[in-house]
């Protein structure tokens, strides 16, 4: 990808974070164990960041 702001071709970082699809999970596994979505990197929304000027690139929401 090319960072808008440094202009370099990089290798975005990738950051994931609790979205609204890790939520629905653990409503729906609450009675068994509602923490599994939390550690699951599918489950939740990736931040795509330049490693080179931490500039946020995108956001890839779950839903």
């Amino acid at each position: 990808v090319a960072c808008p702001k440094c202009h370099q071709t990089v290798l975005s970082k990738v950051n994931y974070s609790a979205g609204l699809l890790t939520y629905l999970f653990c409503g729906g596994l609450f009675l068994c164990c509602c923490l599994i979505p939390f550690c699951v990197d599918r489950l939740r929304d990736a931040k795509h960041t330049c490693p080179t000027c931490k500039t946020e690139l995108g956001v890839y929401k779950r839903l």
